[in-house]
């Protein structure tokens, strides 16, 4: 059995090793964090503006383009992954990668277009419950939805270009404005009147194609590029041999997670779908710490020795184990309370007890980034890939037997099962099982918390008096479980940072 990593010897190798990867998770977490602040903003007026219904079946129809971004055949990350490797390469070699990439993605991003818009009339007629007047709504807005997958699957080349440069300032930039404009847009069309789903389609798509051009400037100097297009056909192979693991992952991994609203709109219908996706999309910005380092961390992985990256992969794991505590508890505690301000009572009532039961699956997940992080990175994306084809047929074969019993809820404890199968298969995979023992005894104040939100009414002294109890245990408790020589570090990371960071910006501001 191996050991826990200690906490009180300092390691060779910290989580965050140098201020490049701590600098690169802070714009990474504040490009994560402006779009779900904007998120917050814009869900009620768009409930209000177009109403549940037409919101949820919105909702399918960026699912449904998610899932059709699989004809990227994986060369976003690929090529991040590339890219990474090569980084004291010369430029002629990047370019190569890039230019090939970014050819084959738009070729099978147009492939995909046309096979979105021959099927999806026939989803919306013969899978899904939609009213007769959204319907042809979601009908009329194909053509637009169709020409969406190229530009999306140009601009996931275009961000791992950026990433495998780790030029994470102008990909969080490029994405946060591509994210405002891509929410703004179409909420603008609404306010203006022109509330059918092919208006706000077409605004949201403008929003997608003015990131998309912002993306390709920045990869034009950080790659960097030359003029003329390079191409290096020598590539092909080996980017299809790694991007077809990620394929087969993006083939199926949008089936593991969003596969429970396509589920819940076949079965109960689009409010309920509503009813799911509100909380869903809010509680998932929990993980914006965690998939802010994972981005960070894949570069680092792919340049690093073996035993380097195995050390850093364990160490990042019990951190995040410990930072991720108190977020889902007071997740837990807050989320009914805040939703009913947010969107109201009924909404609330319905919605917040999905976000509670996907609250503590969040918590796992996030733990099992890392190895899926890693694994990618060391050229091994066959195994993530393996083991999400494995779960597939059981996952959907509880979601819908939950959904029958128990409604969305139901859809939610079968995600919970789903990730917790695939953390426990990622970790023994990536063999980073040290410190395991203390990480997990962080779930006893996580399900204390989870039974305090479901059984005690939120407004009531006893549910205050015990909230402000267990945020304050689960937050020492966090403390003690960060290896101690990371305390430190940890603590002073973001602050510091921070401070720098808008330093900066002010010294901009003036010297322009």
């Amino acid at each position: 059995m191996s050991e826990s990593p200690s906490l009180t010897e300092p390691e060779t190798t910290p989580i965050l090793n140098g201020p490049r990867l701590s600098h690169s998770t802070l714009l990474n977490l504040a490009g994560a964090a402006i779009p779900a602040l904007l998120l917050l903003i814009t869900v009620p007026l768009y409930l209000h503006l177009i109403g549940e219904a037409r919101y949820g079946v919105l909702a399918i129809v960026w699912l449904l383009l998610g899932y059709f971004g699989v004809f990227d055949l994986g060369f976003g990350r690929a090529v991040a992954n590339r890219i990474a490797i090569l980084h004291d390469a010369t430029a002629e070699e990047r370019q190569g990668i890039f230019w090939t990439g970014l050819v084959i993605s738009a070729v099978t991003g147009l492939v995909g277009g046309v096979i979105l818009y021959l099927i999806g009339d026939w989803i919306f007629v013969h899978i899904l419950h939609i009213q007769s007047a959204l319907r042809i709504e979601a009908e009329n807005a194909m053509p637009w939805l169709a020409s969406a997958l190229p530009l999306a699957i140009i601009i996931s080349l275009l961000s791992g270009a950026l990433e495998g440069r780790q030029a994470f300032i102008a990909l969080n930039g490029a994405q946060i404005f591509g994210t405002v404009l891509y929410q703004i847009f179409p909420l603008i069309m609404a306010y203006s009147g022109w509330i059918t789903l092919p208006y706000l389609i077409a605004a949201a798509i403008t929003g997608r194609l003015l990131s998309a051009f912002l993306l390709f400037a920045l990869a034009y100097r950080h790659v960097p590029l030359s003029p003329r297009p390079c191409f290096d056909f020598k590539q092909i192979r080996s980017l299809l041999h790694y991007g077809g693991w990620i394929t087969v992952t993006g083939l199926v991994g949008p089936l593991l997670t969003v596969f429970d609203r396509f589920i819940i709109g076949a079965q109960v219908g689009m409010v309920a779908v509503t009813a799911y996706t509100v909380p869903y999309n809010l509680v998932m910005r929990s993980t914006m710490l965690p998939s802010s380092l994972q981005t960070a961390l894949f570069p680092r992985f792919a340049m690093q020795e073996p035993a380097d990256a195995g050390a850093l992969a364990t160490r990042t794991i019990v951190t995040i184990g410990a930072l991720m505590t108190p977020i889902v508890v007071l997740g837990l505690l807050l989320l009914k309370p805040f939703m009913i301000f947010w969107v109201g009572t009924g909404l609330a009532e319905r919605a917040a007890p999905v976000g509670q039961i996907l609250l503590v699956g969040i918590w796992v997940n996030a733990l099992a980034g890392i190895p899926y992080t890693y694994l990618q990175s060391r050229g091994r994306p066959d195994l993530p890939a393996k083991f999400h084809v494995l779960e597939l047929i059981p996952y959907i074969a509880i979601l819908w037997l939950l959904i029958e019993l128990i409604g969305i809820a139901g859809a939610a404890w079968a995600w919970d099962l789903r990730v917790l199968a695939d953390t426990m298969l990622l970790f023994w995979a990536a063999k980073t099982t040290s410190g395991l023992s203390l990480t997990f005894a962080s779930l006893l104040p996580i399900i204390t918390a989870f039974v305090i939100a479901f059984e005690l009414p939120y407004d009531s002294v006893l549910y205050i008096i015990a909230s402000i109890f267990l945020t304050s245990i689960s937050i020492g408790w966090s403390l003690v479980s960060i290896p101690q020589d990371q305390r430190t570090t940890v603590s002073r990371m973001f602050l510091m940072q921070a401070i720098n960071f808008y330093s900066r910006l002010v010294h901009k501001k003036y010297d322009a």
